[in-house]
């Protein structure tokens, strides 16, 4: 898998929306997005995002995955977020 999604310019989906983002976690140690970006598995059609930004903490990186439709998906609380910014 790629990394270079890590080096996207972008806050997390639940400080700057990003269309069609079901789900992501955040990291505050880069190493720690990548090693968790190796093991993620996702479906035909689905397609893995992620970015870095700044926060009052620190440096941020996260990993998520954004889907072709969110109705498909199924309903809008069904999004699952993680981290500071998605609890």
């Amino acid at each position: 898998m790629t990394h270079e999604i890590l080096e996207n310019d972008h806050e997390v989906p639940s400080r700057r929306p990003l269309a069609n983002a079901v789900n992501w976690s955040l990291f505050r140690r880069r190493q720690d997005a990548k090693d968790y970006l190796d093991h993620v598995r996702i479906n035909d059609g689905y397609e893995l995002i992620g970015g870095h930004s700044k926060d009052s903490i620190g440096d941020y990186w996260w990993v998520g995955v954004r889907v072709p439709s969110i109705t498909d998906w199924g309903h809008t609380q069904a999004i699952n977020k993680h981290g500071r910014h998605g609890d």
